[in-house]
């Protein structure tokens, strides 16, 4: 069996794992009518079958929907109770969502890492594995992300808004390369930076500055005893997080009863209501391209 045809294999074969994991799990979400459940929505009451079939839509949704915009991905913040063996299924569908990021990293890297390439790579896996499958308008990002979960509730979870509209990265000029051809869509801004990196010193650092939107966050706090333990256990640290973003709901395992913890009630985002912050440290960046569309910067 040849590569190519091994690599197309892997990649029906664990896309039809995930569509199924993703279904049990969904399904096994609003069964667990009995445990608490909240989601910052404006009018969740109106959603067909409440807000635990919203949560787990949006939570599950591997594909794009009408007039999303192919650089957004579905968001719901919330926290969502549920049992222990929801939790298990939404473990394995992490495990399976990972083992088909791989699949899809091996099955793009027969065609290289070019943009020419990667775009040829992209247009095989619709028409062809996935068009196969009947599937053609996979969400990438959507798929591949894990889903928050925590056999474990904490005893508090604060939302509280990143309002700052740009992220940075800081890498040499050969790592930047390769930072656009394996992280961006082709576009002429991208062309134009890789001929800017290949003309500049390998080693020579720059800042890769992209925009964000405004997201929230879930500061998370522990037990006394988990703090114990985040100090001295990496393990532990990575296992209870501090802080998250939260785009989409925390599932928390609960028993029955069992309320959710303590957390508060955080509203959509109002631009109005932004506090002043102090300059950051990338005020002090300087594009080094005249495109308008171009993300490379080094300091000043």
């Amino acid at each position: 069996m040849s590569k190519e045809t091994a690599a197309r294999i892997a990649v029906r074969d664990t896309l039809i794992e995930l569509v199924e994991q993703n279904r049990q799990f969904s399904q096994a979400v609003q069964a667990d009518q009995q445990l608490p459940i909240w989601i910052m929505s404006e009018a969740p009451e109106e959603t067909p079958g409440g807000i635990r079939h919203l949560a787990a839509q949006t939570a599950t949704r591997l594909t794009y929907v009408e007039q999303q915009n192919k650089q957004e991905t579905a968001r719901l913040t919330g926290l969502v109770g549920v049992s222990a063996g929801t939790m298990e299924l939404g473990l394995a569908l992490n495990q399976c969502r990972e083992q088909f990021k791989e699949a899809i990293a091996d099955f793009r890297l027969l065609f290289g890492d070019s943009i020419e390439a990667i775009e040829q790579a992209s247009d095989d896996l619709r028409d062809g594995v996935l068009g196969g499958l009947q599937v053609k308008h996979l969400h990438f990002v959507q798929c591949y992300r894990q889903l928050k979960l925590f056999p474990e509730a904490p005893r508090r979870v604060g939302f509280s808004w990143a309002a700052c509209h740009s992220g940075t990265v800081r890498l040499t000029a050969a790592e930047a390369i390769s930072h656009f051809r394996k992280k961006y869509l082709a576009s002429v801004a991208v062309n134009d930076d890789i001929c800017l990196l290949e003309q500049m010193p390998a080693d020579e650092i720059v800042v890769i500055r992209r925009t964000l939107a405004p997201h929230l966050r879930a500061n998370i706090t522990w037990s006394k005893e988990i703090k114990v333990l985040r100090q001295v256990d990496p393990v532990a640290k990575k296992q209870y997080p501090a802080q998250i973003n939260s785009p989409l709901p925390l599932f928390i395992q609960l028993n029955p009863g069992e309320p959710l913890p303590e957390f508060n009630r955080i509203r959509p985002f109002n631009p109005g209501a932004r506090q002043e912050r102090l300059q950051r440290s990338d005020a002090r960046l300087v594009k080094i391209n005249d495109n308008p569309h171009s993300r490379i910067y080094r300091y000043a």
